[in-house]
């Protein structure tokens, strides 16, 4: 186990050394998945009734923002957006031109995304003039009616219409979905519906794990009631994690572990 505390964690203006282990944009011959969360030593993401408690430190948060920038895409549901109303972008990061945001991808079935969210008012202000800000990429069921699918459009998104199995989007036609978007990789952040979905999710047609990576950060606290990292019931089947590398960033333990 590798050891890195930063006393000024703004200061870094290179990459740590762990993201060597997680592949970046372009260097995967199939779209490459990697799913990575915050958690408290409970197995906690986030407070009750999903409120959001600040978890990782700012070394580790730094370090998730370089995973941004490694990933042609992030995807979070529905739900993590409304309760936290993320930008998803990597606004820690230096200011080199050569760093852009990744492309921001939301699972909602439904189409509930609304029109106030602030990730969709940084693009509609930017009007596309900085890398760092990019137009949110609406993943809905194909059921959608269309004349809310032009609202969306409308006021600024891209609404991307799949099929639904069971009401959901199926994890394992993620792949497909990227590479039809021209997108060769995706950081997966949440929430616990999302994370579970993909946790449990079969192989890929290849025999491979549908999930490359796994990058977790343990925070050194406790929650108590809150919402799991895994849903209450789906317990059962988890995968099976080998941990390939942890490292200090801070106060908080970062784990990068592949599924067996």
């Amino acid at each position: 186990m590798s050891v890195l505390t930063l006393h000024n964690p703004h200061r870094m203006v290179s990459p740590p050394a762990i993201l060597d282990l997680i592949s970046p944009r372009g260097e995967s011959s199939r779209p490459y998945v990697t799913l990575t969360w915050a958690q408290s030593l409970d197995a906690k993401i986030a407070g009750e009734g999903g409120k959001r408690v600040i978890l990782s430190g700012p070394e580790s948060m730094l370090m998730t923002h370089w995973m941004r920038s490694r990933h042609d895409s992030i995807l979070v549901g529905i739900n993590t957006l409304l309760l936290d109303d993320p930008r998803l972008q990597i606004n820690l990061l230096p200011d080199d031109p050569s760093l852009s945001s990744p492309q921001p991808l939301i699972l909602d079935p439904q189409l509930r995304f609304p029109t106030t969210a602030r990730i969709l008012a940084a693009w509609r202000d930017s009007q596309g003039r900085s890398r760092r800000v990019r137009q949110p990429w609406i993943l809905c069921g194909d059921h959608v009616a269309s004349a809310r699918q032009k609202e969306m459009a409308d006021a600024g998104a891209r609404v991307v219409p799949v099929p639904l199995s069971h009401g959901r989007i199926n994890p394992n036609d993620l792949p497909d979905i990227l590479t039809r978007l021209n997108l060769s990789s995706v950081m997966i952040e949440g929430g616990s519906a999302i994370l579970s979905s993909f946790l449990h999710a079969p192989s890929r047609s290849d025999g491979t794990p549908l999930v490359d990576n796994v990058v977790i950060t343990v925070a050194p606290m406790f929650i108590g009631k809150g919402v799991g990292v895994i849903p209450e019931g789906q317990g059962d089947s988890m995968p099976e994690l080998q941990t390939v590398h942890t490292e200090t960033l801070g106060k908080d333990a970062v784990m990068v572990c592949r599924i067996v």
